[in-house]
């Protein structure tokens, strides 16, 4: 007689777990340096534990930056859900300053959108990963030094390089800030700073921030 063999069990679909990350959307002025960094940033095994980053290089000026998180903001599904930022990365400029950053700072503010300014330009923070830098500069001179110090050819990065010198790069920021404070310097006559650092910060520190209920709007240091 045969032996009968046990029927088998129905197998169970698992269900997908939800992803309980706090969630950043950033949206970068620059199309390709912006986002290679923070990508890199956001593969981090330590980053990748802790939060969740939706990085997009726009290729627009601060007040149209601005306007499209905005509107992102309000439109996306679950972005009005108290683990979810969003927040803007764009540049001054110099000699010639961006139209219309204060009233892009203030709508971003209004809307409960973190900013993340570098004056010049993004290139000042990759120098700040190399060597500390206290004076003046106009864009095309901290471009200049960017390729000085990294030997680029382009706007691509070393990223292992450069995630390993970040938190340098952070103090040297956060002292910029220090000494424009001291100075009386406000923005956008902050030059040289960069803003980049509160970013970083505001991810790594995501869990802490997010582990209760909603906290107030990220706040962009340029007050």
């Amino acid at each position: 007689m045969p032996t009968r063999r046990p029927s088998a069990k129905p197998l169970r679909r698992r269900r997908p777990q939800k992803d309980e990350r706090p969630r950043f959307v950033i949206f970068c002025e620059g199309t390709v340096t912006e986002p290679v960094y923070l990508n890199a940033f956001a593969a981090l095994p330590e980053i990748r534990r802790v939060a969740a980053l939706d990085v997009r290089g726009m290729g627009y000026d601060p007040h149209r930056l601005v306007a499209e998180a905005k509107q992102a903001r309000r439109s996306e599904p679950g972005a009005r859900e108290s683990r979810t930022e969003y927040w803007c990365v764009f540049d001054v400029e110099a000699p010639e300053p961006h139209q219309g950053l204060r009233d892009a700072v203030q709508m971003a503010r209004d809307n409960g959108i973190g900013v993340a300014v570098s004056n010049p330009c993004f290139e000042l923070w990759l120098i700040l990963h190399h060597a500390e830098h206290t004076r003046w500069l106009d864009t095309e001179e901290a471009q200049s030094l960017r390729r000085h110090s990294d030997g680029s050819t382009g706007k691509g990065l070393d990223t292992v390089e450069y995630m390993q010198r970040r938190k340098t790069a952070a103090g040297r920021a956060r002292q910029l800030a220090e000494m424009h404070e001291r100075d009386g310097s406000s923005f956008p006559g902050d030059n040289p700073s960069s803003g980049i650092f509160r970013l970083l910060e505001a991810v790594e520190q995501a869990p802490r921030q997010h582990g209760g209920p909603a906290k107030p709007s990220p706040s962009h240091g340029l007050e």
